[in-house]
């Protein structure tokens, strides 16, 4: 008999199941994810992330925030991390902790599941359990979006913020700014954050 931790799941399954779920989950190659919520912790044969810091959280609203007021009149809005991504080439369905779309958003259904399919700007705040992942395995499914044309990284641990980019050759490039005084350019939508304004009341 198959043990229950290490079936696999089909995207409708996981779609049925998320919908009734009073958490939220990831679906990547088969398997769901809790996402946040560590006393879910080996229900499917995962690695449950703990709850967020105090910083992580800060700098999730300071960016949301920063963005919404950047983008304002410009045909873009950004969502945070209750957003479901849909990622068709290896159909996972992700949870970034904020993201921008301009223009309509695309939706696509699975069940009574709302998935995005066009993000612009993709952006996860770095913490202990989710780094590796998050520059890795979370960046190759995202930049397989044909939509996205940045990759914000925002370390919560240090002060350290990461920009991936893409290029009209379809080449992605890196910017690290390590400077409080400096600041991010999001090419894409027209935007300039600060480090000091994303990092705002964090204390590091």
């Amino acid at each position: 008999m198959e043990s229950p931790r290490k079936r696999r799941y089909t995207e409708e399954e996981y779609a049925a199941m998320e919908y009734a779920s009073e958490f939220k989950h990831e679906f990547v190659d088969g398997q769901i994810y809790p996402w946040g919520h560590p006393d879910m912790l080996g229900m499917y044969d995962v690695q449950a992330m703990s709850g967020a810091s105090l910083a992580h959280n800060i700098i999730t609203g300071n960016v949301s925030g920063l963005l919404q007021n950047a983008l304002r009149g410009k045909g873009c809005r950004t969502f945070g991390s209750d957003m479901r991504v849909y990622v068709p080439l290896t159909g996972t369905y992700l949870y970034p902790d904020a993201l921008v779309v301009c223009g309509k958003p695309e939706i696509q259904q699975n069940g009574k599941l709302d998935l995005l399919t066009n993000p612009v700007v993709i952006i996860e705040v770095l913490s202990d359990s989710t780094a590796d992942y998050d520059r890795s395995g979370k960046f190759m499914r995202y930049r397989s979006i044909e939509s996205v044309r940045d990759y914000l990284l925002i370390d919560s641990r240090s002060l350290r913020v990461e920009l991936y980019s893409r290029t009209e050759t379809g080449q992605w490039t890196l910017t690290e700014i390590l400077d409080a005084q400096g600041a991010v350019k999001l090419p894409s939508v027209g935007a300039t954050l600060t480090v000091a304004d994303l990092y705002e009341d964090v204390a590091l």
